[in-house]
């Protein structure tokens, strides 16, 4: 190899090439981590673990969604079932961001410091400005608590992400904006 050539590590993929697919993808798997988290953080507190899907459940059928004690199947599973839609077009985003708007690289812990950042930002939002409008009943959870599972969330979905949708730093500058997944 001679000074001119450059070297260019080639890329697993690891799903088809559609756009917000990888993302999507990683959200829903930080989505999963995230209600685990909220599930364990609640019974360490000695609360329901089904609290927070019946609390986002409250968004459509009101606060009988957070009346009975325990698993109550219609609130849980469409509070569980939004959370994961919302998480998975949550990681979209963020997938996009990362790849078209951003063009950032999966190495030197990139995905895990812009997750990091993401789900801050993400807890701001929601907290302070979207949950006091769709569904104040979700603001009855403790904020610290919530938002060390948007942490998660973002950490999760940034680590996913990098595994499934890898984008290596190259040495050529030109082929860093290349485009993406």
């Amino acid at each position: 190899m001679n000074s001119s050539t450059i070297a260019v590590r080639p890329t697993v993929t690891r799903l088809p090439d559609i756009t917000g697919l990888g993302g999507a993808v990683a959200g829903l798997g930080g989505g999963i981590a995230m209600a685990v988290v909220a599930a364990i953080i609640s019974q360490g507190m000695g609360g329901d673990i089904w609290l927070e899907s019946k609390q986002i459940a409250a968004a459509v059928y009101g606060t009988v969604a957070t009346e009975q004690p325990g698993f109550v199947f219609g609130p849980v599973v469409v509070g569980t079932i939004l959370h994961l839609i919302v998480s998975m077009f949550l990681g979209a985003i963020f997938g996009i961001m990362s790849r078209r708007v951003l063009r950032l690289t999966t190495e030197f812990g990139v995905p895990l410091f812009t997750g990091l950042v993401y789900g801050m930002l993400i807890w701001m939002v929601a907290y302070f400005l979207i949950l006091p409008i769709i569904d104040p009943v979700l603001m009855e959870t403790y904020a610290p608590t919530y938002l060390v599972q948007h942490i998660v969330y973002g950490l999760v979905t940034g680590l996913l992400y990098g595994w499934l949708r890898p984008q290596p730093y190259n040495t050529d500058p030109a082929s860093n904006f290349s485009g993406g997944r």
